[in-house]
């Protein structure tokens, strides 16, 4: 991103920042996120490889930085609530609206978009993203409750051993609802993994 393009975003990001600003209770807060928002940059050291990505898949970068703002929405006292997609910080947000904010997020100011904004997590799984045995961080992990329709989705870490590592939004019933949890690769709920498509 050039200088001139940098700045520009920066300055798309101010007019809905500064709103925010006036819906924290704490300005020192507010104003760590608005940083983090701006100072945003993928570091010039990362590099993608992206030949292996399906046309009409997500870049592996932007998938990378969608899974980074769903650390944001682990760090902070998200509340679960079916159906919603509150931005960052506001917060109140279910499984798919997790991650659709996330790409959203990390899609911003770029040539590209989500398919749809609003899907749940049965119609990412069927339409909105492709099948892959091999995700990358930040593609996704779909899952089952009732072991016989996708009912539930999180954005991928990594394998480790022989866990399946992923961050999702659950009603835990305890607060907060985003975090970072694991399955045995093995475990039933786990229906399958996907690249978000984009246009």
């Amino acid at each position: 991103m050039n200088t001139i393009q940098n700045i520009a975003h920066k300055m798309r990001l101010l007019v809905p920042a500064f709103f925010c600003l006036f819906c924290f209770s704490s300005c020192s807060l507010a104003f760590q996120i608005l940083d983090d928002i701006l100072s945003y940059e993928t570091s010039s050291e990362d590099s993608y490889d992206d030949s292996s990505v399906p046309s009409g898949g997500c870049p592996t970068e932007l998938a990378a930085s969608a899974f980074e703002y769903a650390r944001k929405y682990a760090a902070a006292d998200t509340e679960y609530k079916y159906g919603a997609q509150d931005p960052l910080r506001a917060i109140k947000i279910d499984c798919s609206g997790l991650v659709i904010r996330c790409y959203n997020y990390a899609l911003q100011n770029t040539d590209y978009s989500l398919m749809q904004n609003d899907m749940s997590s049965s119609y990412i799984y069927q339409h909105a993203s492709i099948p892959t045995t091999t995700p990358r961080t930040g593609d996704l992990v779909f899952m089952t409750y009732n072991n016989s329709t996708v009912s539930h989705v999180g954005i991928f870490d990594r394998f480790e051993g022989n866990q399946v590592y992923f961050i999702d939004a659950t009603d835990q019933g305890k607060g907060k609802c985003v975090s970072e949890r694991h399955y045995a690769k093995t475990d039933s709920k786990i229906v399958g993994y996907g690249i978000m498509k984009v246009k």
